[in-house]
């Protein structure tokens, strides 16, 4: 019987790894390293994380009180040691996904996380284990390059948009740099949203922040809006996943030894990412809206938001940063090459068959602000073990 240790267990898309890996084996256990003051909150968390498992599959979710910025996890030598025997190999789900932390703060939980995961993966193989490390990236390691990546690139001497995608790209290179001494698999998810079927979430970051400041401010000013465009380019690609995918990816690629050594972007690929403008066009389908003119925040238009962007910083500053954190999404991003995944049989739903089950979920959760009622497909998907959420 296999064991593996997973972080980020408790977090959005953590939870459909482990729905997913503890699907695929009947035998498998996981131990659950999960950041908590004390033993009664790990047990809370351990509930809320196995609430929607099979009985059976919940039996064999074993929580572990750690933190994996810390050295040895956060563990006493003798725990730690402990550990290091009874698990075979790693999945490493956890990271701070802000945009705008601190560098050295996001270097703190990205970069150095890494390096403690990678010190416990050593650790195990120098004990006998297999000491295999799952490691799930992001496909924005690429940071502002424009054009197509490559699944075996990773420094094309790009910059970088944000602390996030920097501290990213650092903690990749970190594991490519251990491949000589571990079995090691980098995992890209492009932009995760919702479930493929129910469109719950528990993250509204990523896509849903240009949402969540549009949706409003069109429905608020519904008159007015008619004539002010949406400051975006119409071809910029927006690669989008659903998170039951990538879980199920991550898993599939999980029991695959032929996956050591490689990378794969979990992503849509260049003839599977909608545009900025199919994305608009969908919305607005959605909210029964007219389609919204797209200008380049660029151009001459973009002039007059730019001129106003300190009047924005005084009166709306959380707005402001919002802005600041989504805008070069809106711009350009790059397409990710899909080689690798499609020749492991994985191939993502097409975007305009799960994007409107997002959308209904999203505004009927006011992003985040309400809960929502439970829908019958998501009842029935919860009953079949095929959705997993946090509260």
């Amino acid at each position: 019987m296999q064991v593996a240790l997973i972080t980020g267990a408790t977090g959005f898309l953590g939870r459909e790894v482990v729905r997913s890996l503890l699907a695929r084996d009947a035998e498998a256990t996981l131990v659950a390293l999960v950041r908590a003051p004390d033993e009664a909150a790990l047990a809370r968390r351990r509930r809320r994380l196995v609430a929607r498992l099979r009985e059976a599959d919940a039996a064999r979710v074993i929580a572990v009180r750690g933190d994996v910025t810390e050295p040895r996890l956060g563990l006493s030598p003798k725990a730690y040691l402990a550990l290091a025997s009874r698990v075979e190999r790693l999945v490493h789900v956890a990271a701070a996904t802000s945009f705008d932390l601190p560098v050295d703060e996001a270097r703190r939980r990205n970069v150095a996380g890494t390096a403690h995961v990678i010190d416990l993966c050593r650790t195990i193989k120098r004990r006998g284990g297999l000491g295999r490390l799952d490691h799930v990236s992001t496909a924005f390691v690429a940071g502002d390059r424009t054009d197509l990546v490559q699944e075996d690139e990773l420094d094309a001497g790009q910059g970088f948009r944000n602390t996030y995608e920097r501290s990213k790209f650092e903690a990749e290179r970190l594991c490519v740099a251990m491949r000589c001494e571990l079995p090691v698999v980098i995992h890209r998810p492009s932009i995760i949203v919702g479930h493929s079927i129910t469109g719950e979430t528990t993250s509204y970051k990523g896509l849903y922040g240009p949402l969540q400041v549009l949706v409003p401010f069109y429905r608020r000013w519904q008159p007015l809006t008619r004539f002010v465009p949406l400051p975006a380019c119409r071809r910029c690609p927006l690669d989008v996943v659903p998170v039951d995918w990538v879980g199920d990816a991550v898993a599939t690629l999980y029991h695959r030894s032929d996956a050591d050594g490689r990378s794969y972007h979990l992503a849509a690929g260049p003839t599977g990412a909608p545009t900025v403008e199919e994305v608009a066009a969908l919305t607005c389908e959605y909210f029964g809206a007219r389609s919204r003119r797209l200008v380049d925040p660029r151009g001459p238009l973009g002039c007059l938001g730019r001129a106003a962007a300190p009047l924005l910083r005084l009166a709306w500053p959380a707005l402001a940063r919002r802005v600041a954190n989504y805008l070069p999404y809106m711009i350009s991003n790059p397409s990710f090459d899909t080689r690798n995944t499609r020749a492991a049989g994985l191939a993502p739903p097409p975007f305009a068959t799960y994007f409107p089950h997002v959308l209904r979920h999203a505004d009927t959760a006011g992003f985040g602000r309400r809960t929502p009622s439970r829908t019958p497909a998501m009842r029935r998907a919860s009953v079949e073990g095929t959705l997993v959420v946090s509260t």
